[in-house]
């Protein structure tokens, strides 16, 4: 499954609109949409751009359409994936009152 029609319609473009924006042939999204042709890693690329989403969305595997991570927050990632599961554990005891409380004015920023 790939979600590229209904990227594009979301936009209000029309496959030859998307053609023109990649530098495609004319028939060429019919077939991506279709899954009729593969998509290269290339094209995945200029699509995610071109989109502003993630591959694992663009290609049915996620549900979020973008994950933008800082530097900071990125890092903060690695170390937990790293981490320990006594380590981990400190920390989901720690976070678990922010949890699903992003909104919240006493939440930390």
């Amino acid at each position: 499954m790939n979600r590229i029609k209904e990227l594009r319609e979301g936009q209000g473009w029309l496959q030859r609109d998307l053609e023109q924006k990649l530098n495609l042939g004319r028939g060429n999204i019919s077939k991506y949409e279709k899954e009729d042709r593969s998509l290269s890693p290339e094209l995945i690329g200029k699509l995610c751009d071109t989109f502003g989403v993630t591959a694992d969305y663009l290609l049915g595997r996620s549900n979020t359409p973008t994950v933008y991570l800082t530097d900071e927050e990125a890092e903060l990632l690695r170390a937990y994936r790293a981490a320990s599961e006594d380590a981990k554990a400190v920390v989901n005891l720690t976070l678990k009152p922010y949890m699903g409380n992003a909104d919240r004015k006493d939440a930390v920023s």
